[in-house]
């Protein structure tokens, strides 16, 4: 198997991940497209510069950040973690749609009260689909401080949503009442 061999597979197994990262970074899904492309097309022209072939996601997610920063130093656009949720449902009911998309608002809004790390770690978690070896491994961290930082995080987000979802239901009584 050569290098060319090598890099499909590699394309083929990261590729839904980068995509996933950038949907999570950019404003919409063509760019998120673009991006990628663009982080695939650097990382081939850059393939000299990886040390050890066994970290190439975390060298590949690095290189995904960069060209995510670069995009917006060139538009001078604000980063927006919360159109993500912005995404058509697939075939969702109406009701199933107003549904997701209140449940989408609490998370937005969770999601703005953590740090710019927490959601960073968040993204890279749930949208790149990386473990917290290779989190650290992107962010220059130690494996467990990822995992300490992702479960604070992730319990902060669990009560802000836990009280919306309160607030929401006592809301819902209030009205039928």
């Amino acid at each position: 198997m050569g290098l060319a061999d090598d890099y499909s597979d590699l394309y083929r197994q990261y590729l839904p991940r980068i995509l996933n990262y950038m949907r999570l970074r950019v404003e919409n899904d063509d760019l998120a497209q673009d991006l990628t492309a663009e982080v695939f097309e650097r990382a081939v022209s850059r393939q000299h510069t990886l040390r050890r072939p066994e970290a190439f996601g975390a060298w590949l997610f690095r290189i995904a950040r960069t060209t995510v920063a670069a995009h917006y130093r060139q538009s001078r656009s604000v980063q927006s973690l919360e159109l993500v949720g912005d995404q058509p449902a697939l075939q969702a009911s109406p009701p199933e749609a107003a549904m997701r998309h209140e449940e989408l608002a609490r998370l937005r809004e969770g999601l703005s009260t953590l740090s710019e790390r927490e959601k960073e770690i968040i993204r890279l978690k749930f949208g790149g689909g990386l473990g917290n070896q290779d989190i650290a491994g992107v962010l220059w961290l130690r494996p467990g401080h990822v995992a300490v930082i992702l479960h604070r995080a992730l319990r902060k987000l669990r009560a802000h949503m836990e009280t919306e979802e309160k607030v929401y239901r006592g809301d819902a009584k209030n009205a039928e009442g």
